[in-house]
């Protein structure tokens, strides 16, 4: 026997997406104006393809030269999450996201995350 469909309540969102997308609101805008989230590929994304030599970085330039980024990927604030510089720095960039947009999330649904 199928279950009905169960309702289902956002109560709070945190969200970073390519394109500029740092909330809901900027999700929104993006998609209400049909621009498009992908652009050329940031300047430092060559950085770590260097030493392997020019032709090498230039081959890769030229796959990848274009993508949907996140902005400000590095501007995450260590000390605000209590972690040192270095923990921070070992961390995958995603487990950072993570941390930020769930705080968004909580605060974005009235919750205060440091009652948690």
């Amino acid at each position: 026997m199928a279950r009905p469909a169960e309702m289902i309540a956002l109560i709070g969102i945190g969200c970073r997406l390519p394109g500029g997308v740092g909330s809901a609101d900027d999700y929104w805008n993006l998609l209400c104006e049909g621009r498009d989230a992908s652009g050329p590929a940031p300047e430092d994304r060559w950085r770590d393809y260097a030493d392997r030599g020019p032709s090498y970085a230039a081959a890769v330039r030229r796959t990848l030269a274009r993508g949907s980024f996140l902005d400000g990927v590095a501007d995450f604030d260590a000390e605000f999450f209590g972690l040192s510089p270095r923990e921070a720095e070992l961390m995958d960039p995603q487990q950072r996201l993570v941390m930020e947009t769930a705080w968004e999330a909580l605060e974005h649904a009235g919750v205060s995350p440091t009652s948690l």
